[in-house]
């Protein structure tokens, strides 16, 4: 057969394939071998129970959502937003398996309850891998690695993978590796199902694609490019050489997007950033037709729940009309992007809102430029002490002021089983503590490296 025939045959079945939900829930760990799950409880349970109790998942309390280092109890974190965004895709969950199963597409072993839970488990985890001081946290991280290469990076450094996966640090991977992975102590209690990390992965490509680069968004570190190959490839998740994503990722990044557009209104109101008569114009522009229903003296609570509850359907409304696309694997595009002109508009003017008013609160930019000295002087501390350790491979060969550093973030018995880790090995597991810092917890050790604690 000739070799044009031969690709266009393969283009056809790209173009052709049907990704199978027998696969798609697949209850498997990374690197464990295949067993029952408990009696009382389905492994998509387990998922969301490991989120829930993980040290990973607790220390969101104390961590920015919006606005950063807010002392009113009434605004969110990132704990609280993200078990807003679980229970939006519990909503979701249920519809999924109630639509499978119309279609008789639904697998035996499985229910509309095990697709909600692990819908759950993935939005109780999609915001465990970012840093202290939200977005601002991430992008002091970038800047002052890129600023500062020379300084972190030893001079005959060539792993451009891992280079690539400190200066375009992204919380996504971050939290992909936590949740992945069995091998890091505590911070790897999650250990997910494949169909549960799948859900997670909205960006499903690495730090060395061009797409990272451009977008500053991917979901998989170097370290973890292998685990991700396995268990796409067990879900059929592949096109080509590409990785496609998972359904369920559609409506968890959907849940998301409702949760932290519709509630950051209500804390901008909260510290006087926008008047309730201003919200409640966005929250009446999201409510379509449905405006008519309420009046100027609607509470704001009530209308946020409404409105949350006519984005589930919209956002539903497109998933459902594009489900051929998604099963094939061709749709790009999130949700959000097939919402109608209307909806559209109106989540324009609340991301307007957002820009304008809410994102350029004073303190809120205050904080977010502290944050660029306090993460970049624990990079340059702990990235000298590692090196060192890594060199000496010895804890108490290494000079004094660099043990007080690792003290700072490793315990001696860490520190004296892994002393003799390459630097390479250290790079990640110093950005897993810095990324695991609270905010307030990030500003202490700052301190205590600058000499004030």
């Amino acid at each position: 057969m000739p070799a044009r025939n031969i690709i266009a045959g393969a283009a056809n079945a790209e173009r052709n394939m049907k990704l199978d939900w027998q696969k798609l829930l697949c209850t498997s760990r990374h690197a464990t071998p295949s067993k029952d799950a408990v009696k009382s409880r389905s492994s998509f349970e387990t998922d969301y129970d490991r989120a829930i109790y993980s040290s990973s998942f607790r220390r969101l309390g104390k961590k920015t959502q919006v606005h950063p280092m807010e002392e009113n109890a009434h605004i969110h974190n990132r704990l609280t937003h993200s078990l807003e965004v679980a229970s939006v895709a519990r909503s979701f969950g249920r519809r999924l398996g109630q639509l499978l199963e119309e279609k008789g597409e639904l697998p035996n072993s499985i229910n509309e309850y095990d697709i909600a839970f692990s819908l759950m488990a993935a939005s109780l985890a999609h915001d465990i891998g970012n840093p202290p001081f939200g977005h601002a946290g991430e992008y002091a991280i970038r800047e002052w690695l890129e600023s500062h290469s020379r300084e972190f990076f030893p001079p005959d450094f060539n792993d451009e993978g891992l280079k690539a996966d400190v200066l375009i640090f992204e919380g996504n991977a971050q939290g992909f590796r936590l949740a992945s992975r069995k091998d890091l102590g505590e911070l790897a209690y999650l250990h997910f199902t494949y169909c549960s990390l799948g859900t997670m992965v909205k960006y499903p490509w690495t730090s060395t694609d061009p797409r990272a680069k451009n977008l500053g968004k991917y979901n998989f570190f170097s370290s973890e490019e292998e685990i991700a190959k396995t268990i796409f490839a067990e879900m059929g998740l592949f096109k080509g050489d590409e990785f496609t994503r998972h359904p369920m990722s559609f409506l968890s990044e959907a849940a998301d997007d409702i949760c932290y557009r519709v509630i950051d209104i209500e804390d901008a109101v909260e510290i006087n950033e926008i008047s309730p008569s201003e919200a409640r114009e966005l929250y009446f522009g999201l409510l379509g037709d449905k405006k008519k229903e309420y009046h100027d003296k609607a509470n704001l609570p009530q209308l946020r729940a409404e409105v949350i509850g006519r984005l589930i359907e919209a956002f539903w409304d497109v998933f459902v009309s594009n489900y051929d696309e998604i099963m094939s694997g061709n749709r790009v595009d999130d949700l959000k992007a097939g919402l109608s002109p209307q909806d559209s508009e109106c989540f324009a003017s609340v991301k307007k809102a957002n820009t304008t008013k809410i994102f350029t609160a004073e303190k809120k930019i205050r904080v977010e430029i502290g944050s660029y000295q306090v993460m970049g002087r624990i990079l340059k501390a702990l990235g000298k002490a590692t090196y060192a350790l890594s060199e000496h491979q010895d804890l108490h060969s290494v000079p004094f002021i660099a043990q007080r550093c690792l003290s700072l973030a490793w315990s001696q018995d860490y520190l004296a089983a892994n002393a003799k880790q390459p630097f390479v090995w250290w790079i990640h597991h110093t950005l897993d503590f810095i990324s695991g810092m609270t905010d307030d917890r990030a500003i202490e050790i700052s301190n205590s490296i600058n000499g004030f604690n």
